[in-house]
């Protein structure tokens, strides 16, 4: 687009478009003054008098060249010499023609040498800016044709004449409809402005709609003359503003992509250490996160070792938990026989590795049982089965299977610093119903309350070594399931209860628990390798809930029951 309105103001303001004129002009000035018959005399000299001033005019007019253009500076030369000659060349053509009829040859000559209308026509359909072009060379031909019409004062409207001004007029109004500027130059001229037709808001120039043929005349030609020096100096102005116009917005599009060009690899850099800089922060981010999953699982882990899972649950939707009663549940206590002076004879630390090592192999073994480990106190260990999740009437069943494995599990146990000595344990079992909650704020734990605590506590504490001791209430549950072999007791003493009859559990008819499948000797060292990643087991936790208040209390009567064993 810049490259068109530059071509077109160069040719509009070059050399050879100001100096054509200039000729053309002085040369149908030299053509008029051969109508006058002030009574120039026609004889061959007439043609050095023309040229000699032609030369004179192409010095004169040379300084103001240069002003209006500066690339005239070292054109201007060979331009005006290469008209001159053209000039030349068609006087010396026409040595014997009249005068009048030898200057229009030259200027014909000099119009076509100047311009093409049909080239103009196809440059003006791809540049919108030829429009100014095309119309100041046809101002330049119809300004001519209007003064050889003069030369023929006998018709007033010469055939010829009429046409040649037709298709000069179609193209004319072409470049009036194209170009704003002719447009303008034309409707500021009043008197040629009468000869224009409104047509549905346009202005076009077409002289056979008017009520005579146009009458060619000097008023005429004359201002088609200052239109043309009007169209000179306006689209001179115009074009020049749209190419610098254009020219800056090009200047700027370029600025914009140098400097984009030399912050790019500035905004390269900075992008890429972002980059890094968010990669490892994601990569950080993400082993935080991974370390986070870690220590929740970790507390979750420890959290599901204090709590049963539907009580964890709640707790981390930050539910109140609801103490819940449950109707029928079967709970199971075992002790240690003798545990005072075994822990008397062993230093605190062996103590505490025994009964961990012990616990470990406990806690593996009712993991294949329907049961829920509420506490160890000690040396005492408390289980329940039907809470906090209802196992139908399962509960009892449960309960006596793993009494029986933990019993013989028992056994297995080594005592380090008494090679020959075994471990024996009481064990006692009561159904009954319960209620269970959690307890706490700071150190939530998961309680049982009811006489059913009580009442198997007592069954573990009246027990007898590596026997499981169950009450009527167990019993009668067993009995609907026709699987256990068990022997009645008999009525015995209970503190808080009178006498009650109980009985031994001592095997299951389908199979035999011998628990040669799990090895559960006292490994010292292993113990303690194995702590760290093992649920912290407390061995000296509170006595003041419920159940612990029933194993201090069953503590004390413990040392009866041996001695009448």
């Amino acid at each position: 687009m810049w490259r068109n309105t530059e071509r077109a103001l160069q040719e509009l303001s070059s050399c050879e478009s100001l100096l054509a004129v200039q000729l053309i002009g002085f040369l149908q000035e030299e053509r008029l003054s051969w109508l006058k018959p002030a009574g120039k005399v026609w004889n061959g000299s007439w043609h050095a008098q023309v040229l000699e001033r032609l030369y004179s005019l192409c010095s004169e007019t040379e300084e103001t060249l240069h002003h209006l253009n500066g690339q005239c500076q070292g054109e201007e030369g060979s331009v005006c010499g290469f008209y001159l000659a053209q000039v030349r060349q068609g006087l010396n053509a026409t040595w014997e023609v009249e005068p009048r009829l030898a200057l229009s040859g030259v200027i014909s000559e000099l119009l076509e040498v100047f311009d093409s209308p049909s080239e103009d026509l196809k440059a003006m359909r791809s540049n919108p800016d030829w429009a100014d072009v095309v119309s100041f060379r046809l101002l330049l031909r119809i300004r001519e044709v209007l003064l050889r019409a003069q030369e023929m004062p006998e018709e007033p409207s010469p055939p010829s004449f009429q046409e040649a001004w037709h298709p000069m007029s179609a193209i004319l109004n072409y470049a009036i409809f194209t170009s704003e500027n002719v447009q303008s130059c034309w409707m500021e001229n009043r008197n040629l402005s009468l000869h224009f037709t409104h047509y549905e808001g346009m202005s076009l120039f077409i002289p056979s709609l008017v009520s005579s043929p146009l009458v060619p005349s000097a008023a005429l030609a004359e201002e088609l003359n200052h239109i043309q020096s009007c169209l000179l100096q306006s689209g001179q102005d115009k074009l020049s503003k749209k190419s610098k116009a254009i020219l800056s917005t090009i200047s700027l599009k370029i600025s914009l992509l140098l400097i984009a060009c030399l912050i790019y690899p500035i905004v390269l850099v900075s992008f890429k250490r972002m980059t890094d800089w968010i990669q490892n922060y994601a990569r950080n981010l993400k082993e935080r996160t991974e370390d986070l999953k870690r220590e929740r699982r970790l507390a979750e882990d420890l959290l599901h070792q204090m709590l049963p899972k539907s009580v964890v649950k709640q707790l981390r939707k930050c539910q109140h938990v609801q103490a819940e009663n449950y109707d029928q549940v079967t709970i199971f206590f075992s002790d240690i026989v003798g545990f005072t002076g075994i822990a008397a004879s062993c230093t605190p630390m062996q103590v505490v590795e025994m009964l961990n090592n012990l616990y470990i192999c406990f806690d593996t073994r009712i993991e294949s049982y329907d049961v829920y480990k509420v506490e160890t106190i000690g040396d005492a260990y408390m289980v329940v089965s039907g809470l906090p999740e209802r196992n139908d009437k399962r509960h009892a069943d449960e309960i006596a299977k793993m009494a029986l494995d933990l019993v013989a599990a028992v056994r297995q146990v080594l005592i380090p610093h008494m090679p020959t000595g075994r471990l024996q344990m009481r064990v006692g079992i009561h159904t009954g119903p319960c209620v269970a909650g959690v307890v706490g704020h700071k150190m939530p734990r998961y309680c049982l309350f009811g006489d059913t605590v009580n009442t198997a506590s007592r069954m573990e504490s009246t027990s007898l070594p590596q026997k499981i001791h169950i009450s009527s209430a167990t019993y009668h549950a067993l009995l609907a399931h026709d699987a256990y072999e068990i022997k009645l007791r008999g009525e015995i003493e209970v503190k808080g209860k009178g006498k009650m009859k109980t009985y031994w559990l001592l095997g299951n008819k389908n199979y035999s628990v011998q628990n040669d499948s799990l090895v559960c000797h006292w490994n010292p060292a292993a113990s303690r390798k194995k702590k760290p990643e093992s649920s912290p087991t407390s061995v000296q936790q509170s006595s003041t809930s419920p159940v612990g208040a029933a194993v201090t209390e069953r503590r004390s009567a413990s040392p009866q029951v041996i001695r009448q064993a």
